[in-house]
């Protein structure tokens, strides 16, 4: 059987941050989470990051959020380093 694609989608409200289109938690903690997207990787740094909803089957990751620092979103295979000298 085929696996699924699931859409990205990404709303940061109320100090809540609601993600879609986990396919993997690689790591939540009170300052860092990593979440594997289909072929990318986001990393949110903050502070107070907490799990109010996982839900594997949907994708979804939603998080409490003391203030937010950052978003990186990285896809796999792509490096920018040493493109800009």
């Amino acid at each position: 059987m085929a696996e699924k694609t699931l859409q990205h989608f990404f709303c940061f409200e109320n100090n809540v941050l609601t993600i879609r289109g986990v396919k993997q938690v690689v790591e939540i903690g009170e300052k860092q989470a990593v979440l594997k997207l289909d072929g990318n990787t986001l990393t949110v740094r903050g502070t107070g990051l907490n799990v109010a909803k996982l839900d594997r089957e949907q994708g979804t990751v939603v998080l409490e959020v003391g203030a937010l620092s950052s978003l990186n979103y990285k896809q796999s295979g792509l490096s920018l380093k040493g493109l800009f000298r």
